[in-house]
């Protein structure tokens, strides 16, 4: 049995590895084409599927090691085999656990940065009661003119003392409707799950950088809501604050109006909106993306003993 949970675990864990770095390649190799067809569509139904394309390695990789190989591998493969492991299946394992582990850290770590500096922030922060938000607000002082909403499961938004004495009223009124958006729209959870995935590829990759700047464009939109007055204000809030930040800045699982970097492409959209973008229909997405869950799991039930011989060929042949 022992011998058996071993094979289990190595198939299991290889088969992990295998996918998760043959997804990642594929999704990093087609991500700039991806995002720049998704642009014609409206900015929220841009978010959503650069969000649903960057989890597709790990979802692959989950799919293909929890729900094919190991349950095959378990129900086919006698107790004692009295096959060996092949030590390139070994390395396979090893690196799957360490992407595993890897995921869990970066998930722990940002979960625990995120916690002190919520902590600090509203230690020496002040509450502020005259913003209508559905999350308590408070005021703190930092040299960057910071407006984020930092935590995802009991999210607080903070705003910079010199972001209220150097911004008009109606201006920060437009930021926080910006930031409730993202709370609307859960982007912090969304930032701990892009973070939490146990691929390779790369922190602030492609993909990553363009669902971050649909995501904000996205807030922007839902904040202006239509209203060229608010658009308006929002995107002299938002130059505002850019010309007050000295530097960049990065937050742990936080959504920020401003971080640093170019504004160009956020006021003219606010500024000079184009005709109504479409959204693709969620409708048929959900029927499509359903059918196929149902025919891969119809084909791996049907095919499981040829996946199991082809399975049974790749770790004789690998040295």
């Amino acid at each position: 049995m022992t011998s058996l949970m071993w094979w289990a675990a190595t198939v299991t864990l290889s088969s992990f590895a295998i996918v998760a770095m043959a997804a990642s390649i594929a999704i990093a190799l087609a991500a700039p084409m991806l995002a720049r067809r998704s642009a014609r569509y409206s900015p929220a139904a841009r978010a959503a599927f650069l969000f649903r394309l960057r989890l597709v390695p790990t979802a692959c990789a989950v799919a293909c090691a929890f729900g094919v190989a190991l349950p095959i591998f378990l129900y086919f493969e006698p107790s004692d085999s009295g096959e060996r492991l092949a030590w390139t299946l070994m390395i396979a394992a090893v690196a799957g656990a360490v992407l595993l582990a890897r995921g869990f850290w970066r998930a722990a770590a940002g979960w625990m940065a995120t916690r002190r500096l919520m902590r600090g922030w509203q230690a020496r922060g002040r509450r502020l009661e005259s913003f209508d938000a559905p999350l308590p607000v408070f005021a703190i002082e930092e040299s960057f003119p910071t407006v984020a909403v930092v935590g995802f499961s009991r999210p607080a938004l903070f705003i910079a003392e010199r972001v209220l004495r150097e911004c008009s009223v109606v201006e920060v009124r437009a930021m926080v409707r910006h930031e409730c958006a993202h709370v609307a729209s859960r982007d912090n959870l969304k930032q701990f799950l892009i973070r939490a995935c146990p691929d390779v590829l790369r922190p602030n990759s492609t993909i990553d950088r363009a669902w971050t700047s649909a995501a904000e464009e996205a807030a922007d939109a839902r904040a202006a809501g239509g209203d060229p007055a608010s658009a308006l204000a929002l995107a002299e809030a938002l130059i505002r604050v850019a010309r007050l930040a000295p530097r960049v800045r990065a937050l742990e699982v936080a959504s920020a109006f401003y971080l640093g970097g170019s504004i160009e492409s956020r006021v003219r959209r606010l500024v000079e909106p184009s005709d109504s973008l479409p959204d693709p229909s969620r409708p048929l997405g959900c029927v499509i993306a359903c059918a196929g869950a149902l025919a891969f799991a119809g084909t791996v039930a049907l095919a499981a003993p040829a996946i199991h011989q082809v399975m049974e060929a790749a770790v004789r042949f690998l040295p």
